[in-house]
């Protein structure tokens, strides 16, 4: 669930050229964020002038760690941009990119990229809010909670030598356990009813 129950935690990533050739896009992009319910954690394109490279990358960081869900326009190629998604996808942060109709420039490789937190979408502007609306409510529901965890040394050990024996996380190896777990339980609980 979004950490404001009211408002979905929104980063949004675009290439900065995007800034200068697509400007009334990009403010059809935020319009539509926030009448899909969403609220931008940074906006830097705002800033972008006043901050160092430094300022800006600890902004975005910061941003795109406090976002429920990032929303990342793809339609023209840009490493930054997708220097944000792979953070965003390790964080366990699912990500929308979106590449409007008619552009031939999204990445192949993005557009092909298939992870149960990643989706793309083509999109027209008059699409959009509706667009958005559905995925931060279909990503909401599906999505990842994150809370802090403090474990003892013995069980991050066990946790950090089983993960990497799996080939997984050490997130993704919890949440096995704690399947399993529920699983056996919940088997019981309706046993005895």
């Amino acid at each position: 669930m979004p950490r404001n129950k009211n408002r979905c935690q929104v980063y949004f990533s675009a290439p900065s050229s995007f800034l200068r050739e697509h400007k009334e896009t990009l403010e059809k992009i935020v319009a539509a964020i926030n009448r899909a319910g969403g609220k931008l954690t940074l906006k830097w394109f705002e800033d972008k002038h006043k901050l160092s490279p430094e300022g800006i990358f600890t902004q975005a960081i910061e941003g795109i760690k406090s976002a429920d869900i990032v929303v990342a326009e793809i339609s023209y190629p840009s490493t930054g941009v997708g220097q944000q998604i792979a953070l965003a996808l390790s964080w366990k942060i699912p990500v929308i990119a979106l590449h409007k109709k008619g552009t031939e420039g999204p990445s192949r490789f993005t557009v092909g990229f298939q992870s149960e937190l990643f989706s793309s979408f083509e999109y027209s502007e008059d699409e959009l809010p509706k667009l958005l609306e559905n995925q931060f409510s279909a990503v909401l529901k599906s999505g990842y909670v994150k809370f802090n965890f403090i474990a003892t040394r013995e069980i991050n050990d066990y946790l950090e030598e089983k993960s990497k024996a799996a080939g997984i996380s050490k997130s993704q190896y919890l949440r096995d356990i704690l399947r399993f777990w529920i699983d056996k339980h919940e088997d019981r609980k309706e046993e005895n009813t």
